[in-house]
């Protein structure tokens, strides 16, 4: 990628954009601020998120159940659901091996999951119906075009605007068996 930004080649995306999907807390950043920006968590449903810089911080946890991620990594690596305070501890331990950070989030008990995609000026809004916590891990998925709605226009068109603009992206949320809402989970590039 450096290579590429030092060669000035053009891409789809731009390559500042992709240096910065390369890290989850850098998008969740961008995230919180569009949530802030619409008028908080009604307006932008963005799940809440801890983040760890190294395994010495995780001491003080949010309530469990949760989902932490190990750095980078995507498409259901390094990511665990923890169910209380022994659980992350022996996950603190583990991660302590290596020097990448945590982020942790509410575990959201959800029916669905949704993807909200952007391709130029094409949109897609599909569910996907999972045996797996994870969504898009394991067998058994189902996936199912849904309308696009306003809100989600709404959504990923704002979300498009990140880093200079995105002519490829997708949100991906999950819908809560609970509360009946959507909780936005992470913003994908070109990746998708």
């Amino acid at each position: 990628l450096y290579g590429l930004m030092v060669a000035n080649l053009p891409s789809v995306n731009s390559l500042a954009s992709i240096y910065f999907f390369l890290q989850r807390p850098l998008m969740y950043a961008r995230l919180a601020q569009l949530r802030d920006e619409l008028g908080g968590f009604d307006a932008f449903p963005l799940i809440p998120q801890t983040y760890y810089p190294n395994h010495y911080t995780m001491i003080v946890t949010p309530e469990f159940p949760l989902v932490v991620k190990v750095g980078h990594a995507h498409a259901g690596y390094g990511k665990m659901k923890i169910n209380g305070v022994t659980e992350f501890q022996d996950f603190r331990s583990l991660c302590s091996l290596h020097n990448d950070y945590v982020t942790a989030e509410p575990f959201i008990e959800w029916d669905y999951d949704i993807r909200i995609q952007k391709i130029g000026q094409n949109y897609r809004a599909f569910k996907r119906i999972s045996s797996n916590w994870k969504g898009n891990v394991g067998n058994a998925s189902i996936n199912e075009d849904m309308e696009m709605t306003e809100q989600f226009k709404t959504w990923i068109d704002e979300c498009s605007t990140f880093f200079g603009g995105l002519d490829i992206c997708a949100l991906d949320a999950v819908h809560s068996k609970k509360d009946g809402k959507y909780y936005i989970l992470e913003l994908n590039d070109t990746g998708i």
